[in-house]
């Protein structure tokens, strides 16, 4: 009896010393194996919700009385992207909390780029592996974006635009 409840207290406690990982929280998601966040203009974190009833792999929804700003999204339909598709996903989300901005989803498009640079996320050469995949992706939901030429048009300009992640 003794041995059991010390051995569930390990589990839901840990053992001190050991390194933990980041907790996998609303405000701290794992989008393709990596553990990120994202804060608003104003500092605030941005949640990023699981909602397995969307039709798309992710909505941004401003807030409104009593209900934060916030991203919805779709697990099962993210986990269908490549990696590199779903950190440029996730910064597009992210984009647009930052800028409170709902219809520049070519804007999203060049911050998302841009911020997975700086935050040494992603190459020239995932560029255009990105690049590659919306011009071959099927668009069940389009939400605004154009179609895939004429969205990835600029996607290696942004990139290019960006600052590199300082070398440490």
């Amino acid at each position: 009896m003794m041995r059991s409840a010390l051995l569930a207290l390990l589990v839901l406690v840990g053992l001190p010393g050991l390194a933990r990982a980041q907790p996998v929280t609303p405000y701290h998601p794992r989008i393709a194996g990596v553990p990120l966040s994202c804060k608003s203009s104003q500092g605030v974190p941005v949640a990023f919700v699981p909602n397995t009833s969307l039709a798309d792999v992710g909505l941004w929804f401003p807030g409104w009385p009593g209900v934060p700003a916030h991203v919805e999204y779709n697990p099962g339909l993210l986990a269908r992207l490549p990696p590199g598709a779903q950190l440029f996903w996730f910064g597009h989300a992210c984009a647009h909390a930052v800028t409170g901005n709902t219809g520049s989803e070519e804007g999203a498009d060049c911050a998302s780029v841009q911020l997975l640079k700086r935050e040494g996320r992603m190459s020239r050469a995932q560029v255009g592996e990105l690049q590659s995949y919306f011009l071959n992706a099927p668009t069940v939901v389009q939400w605004g974006h154009r179609p895939g030429p004429a969205r990835v048009q600029r996607l290696l300009a942004c990139y290019d635009q960006a600052p590199s992640k300082p070398k440490s």
